[in-house]
């Protein structure tokens, strides 16, 4: 069975930020790496009316219209807004203390059954273990990763 793996609206923006700092050098290869699996069938993106909602919002049109094109290219499942996203992004708000936009990309992520959520943002990152164990108690599975760590993870399980 093919992963599927749920991409914060930060990755996608990683190969336009500033590649003077190594972590988010880092991080954007881990992006391509990703992109290039998903573009031979290794792996599913998938994709929310939230992610799209924050393109969206990127000021620089130049910028805006890359990511979007990366996020139109590489993700083929897309979880549309509905009551249950809402729902269940208000426990995950409520009990690890996630942001409202947050919540929602997570509950997105679970409902588009994804087993991997990426993201950039330390404090997703640090409230990892919560969301885990809150996914796993509405009977998701969901891990946490930053995609550095999940590309080396599935560099290994390729070995």
């Amino acid at each position: 069975m093919v992963e599927r793996v749920y991409l914060d609206t930060n990755v996608y923006c990683r190969p336009f930020d500033d590649q003077s700092d190594t972590r988010i050098r880092m991080e954007s290869s881990a992006f391509i790496e990703i992109a290039e699996d998903s573009l031979r069938g290794k792996i599913v993106i998938v994709s929310s009316d939230y992610v799209k909602f924050e393109i969206g919002k990127i000021l620089d049109p130049l910028k805006r219209k890359d990511v979007r094109g990366f996020e139109r290219t590489l993700a083929s499942v897309n979880v549309a807004s509905d009551k249950r996203i809402v729902t269940l992004a208000r426990k995950f708000s409520a009990e690890c203390s996630l942001n409202p936009l947050d919540a929602l990309h997570i509950s997105s992520a679970c409902l588009g059954k994804a087993k991997w959520f990426l993201t950039c943002d330390d404090e997703i990152l640090q409230k990892g273990r919560c969301i885990e164990e809150l996914a796993a108690k509405e009977e998701y599975r969901l891990k946490v990763r930053n995609p550095i760590n999940y590309f080396r993870r599935r560099k290994e399980v390729k070995k």
